[in-house]
């Protein structure tokens, strides 16, 4: 089964791997209103790309290791992720996320060398970082999907006090 949030552009790059065009994996580490996100491109030189929303993004070279989730009707998936250690970067982040409740969050966005206006993902792949460990070489984790199986259903209880017209 394709995967229909691939653009045109990065599904011929798979295929046909045309020499004169490249595609670089990108990842964001990111917690929502707590720390500053981190913009990492898998290449020896940095990257500047727009995101899906069009602002410019500085993409920090470094090495880092992952596989995308399967496709297939089995449901939740997770992968495994390695970020080189090398300077410490991703490192500190953990440490400081490890002090909050709020969620550490991996997207991937893919790029062509010859379009960066875009990502050639729509919509981005959005994980979250679990099962962290670090060593003075690499930090290591498994990357889910929202574990959407265990939530609670009905997330949102309707009661008379927040919904007086349901009588």
């Amino acid at each position: 089964m394709a995967n229909p949030s691939l653009s045109e552009a990065i599904k011929e790059a798979y295929v046909v791997c045309p020499t004169n065009k490249a595609v670089y994996d990108t990842i964001e580490i990111r917690q929502v209103g707590v720390q500053s996100p981190i913009y990492l491109v898998k290449s020896r030189v940095g990257l500047i790309a727009n995101d899906e929303d069009g602002i410019e993004r500085t993409f920090r070279p470094s090495g880092f290791q992952f596989s995308l989730p399967p496709e297939n009707e089995e449901g939740f998936r997770s992968l495994n992720i390695a970020i080189d250690n090398i300077g410490r970067e991703v490192s500190d982040f953990i440490e400081a996320a490890k002090s909050s409740r709020v969620p550490v969050e991996v997207i991937y966005r893919p790029y062509v060398s010859d379009d960066l206006s875009v990502p050639h993902m729509n919509p981005p792949l959005v994980l979250y970082l679990k099962d962290i460990q670090i060593t003075t070489l690499q930090v290591t984790g498994r990357a889910t999907f929202l574990d959407i199986v265990n939530k609670k259903f009905p997330s949102e209880y309707y009661t008379h006090g927040r919904f007086p017209a349901i009588g």
